[in-house]
């Protein structure tokens, strides 16, 4: 019983904005991109690379019973994509630059994250929705 009340006096210590559990870290596999509007409808849009990572956390709340309420909350995402411009009549680069993708004021959804006994949990997957500036981040727990 004495880890429990350490926990909880760690949580009660901290405020709702200073998760106890954070993390930061890349996708298993590239992010991809939805819907990205070019300046101009002269251009195809694609998106080549990225170095991008996710600040997320991790909360629960303790009781006698165990432990409830058990949440992952995504906080930020930060680093870079790779836009190229591709004239549509002639198919030709026309422009190409770097931006950063913290500059789009993300909602963030998470689909499942299940974390079962002797697993671990960490981010798959990242979808961009320019259109609905919406970021999703999914998670898979992987077994050892």
């Amino acid at each position: 019983m004495e880890i429990k009340k350490i926990i909880n006096e760690e949580i009660l210590s901290h405020n709702e904005r200073t998760p106890i559990f954070r993390f930061t870290g890349k996708a298993e596999k590239n992010p991809s991109f939805y819907k990205f509007q070019a300046h101009s409808n002269d251009y195809d849009v694609d998106i080549t690379e990225s170095d991008i990572s996710v600040t997320w956390r991790v909360g629960f709340w303790l009781n006698d019973n165990g432990i409830e309420n058990f949440t992952i909350d995504v906080e930020s995402v930060q680093g870079t994509y790779h836009v190229e411009l591709y004239d549509k009549q002639t198919d030709e680069l026309s422009q190409e630059n770097d931006r950063d993708i913290s500059e789009v004021p993300w909602k963030f959804e998470i689909w499942e994250a299940p974390l079962e006994k002797g697993g671990a949990l960490y981010i798959t997957d990242i979808s961009f929705d320019f259109e609905t500036k919406v970021c999703t981040v999914d998670f898979t727990p992987n077994q050892y």
